[in-house]
């Protein structure tokens, strides 16, 4: 009796664990795709078409994870394997305005794809990057956007099937 009461204890002990485990699981407040593709060329940073989220309410501080995932290419001149496209993740207010660049995505210091050393799209890749922020910002509505650049002696830069998924 007292090996089949230590057994039902330690299963009971067992299946709490398992449910305090995944008790924290995060949920989708928006998300969006585009499988159109799409180039750009020139020094400025541009927004991705259809990675601008619906607008979001958000408590004060809350924080939010973000996760874009794209086809990616890069154009450069043949010889350069050290161009590349970065990408920002940014937070912005009901009007429209940048209020926080999401960490790691600042700056065009992390590449999201680079060149492959021949001239042209190709070496075409699908890569993904999960941001994270929302401290810091008092309670509101906001809209979560992509943007990218070309560094490193870039000329174009091409994303095609893409998606972005914005969860707390």
């Amino acid at each position: 009796m007292t090996l089949q009461r230590n057994w039902r204890a330690a299963a009971a002990a067992g299946a709490l664990a398992l449910t305090a485990a995944t008790g924290a699981s995060a949920h989708s407040i928006a998300a969006v795709s585009n499988a159109v593709n799409f180039t750009f060329v020139g020094a400025a940073q541009v927004a991705v078409p259809g990675m601008t989220s619906p607008l979001f309410a958000n408590a004060a501080g809350q924080r939010i994870v973000v996760t874009f995932s794209s086809e990616c290419s890069v154009n450069a001149p043949a010889g350069n394997t050290g161009a590349w496209t970065d990408v920002d993740i940014v937070v912005l207010n009901a009007a429209g305005a940048v209020v926080q660049t999401l960490a790691p995505t600042a700056g065009p210091g992390d590449a999201f794809c680079a060149s492959n050393g021949t001239a042209g799209f190709d070496g075409w890749e699908t890569n993904s990057v999960t941001a994270f922020g929302g401290a810091g910002l008092p309670a509101g509505n906001y809209r979560v956007q992509v943007r990218a650049r070309l560094n490193g002696g870039a000329v174009g830069g091409w994303f095609g099937e893409r998606s972005m998924i914005v969860e707390r």
